[in-house]
């Protein structure tokens, strides 16, 4: 009997996987960035737009934990 596997998303045997991710953390990062920029140049009242906070927040953290894990990979190669 055979097993299903889910491709290894680490390789590069996917590129249109290698570009959809790289897409994903580069739209997080916008967001928390423009969320950052609307914050200090006082447009909105993080206050007053829960939803966009949170969301903004979920991302931030989201992509945080991708870069340090990505610091982390590095560091255990060498």
């Amino acid at each position: 009997m055979s097993t299903w596997r889910l491709p290894h998303l680490e390789r590069d045997e996917h590129p249109r996987v290698d570009a959809a991710m790289h897409l994903f953390w580069a739209v997080c990062a916008a967001t928390v960035l423009v969320f950052i920029l609307l914050a200090a140049l006082d447009v909105i009242n993080p206050a007053e737009a829960i939803a966009f906070t949170v969301v903004s927040l979920a991302l931030a953290v989201l992509w945080l934990g991708h870069s340090w894990l990505g610091l982390w990979r590095d560091e255990k190669r060498r």
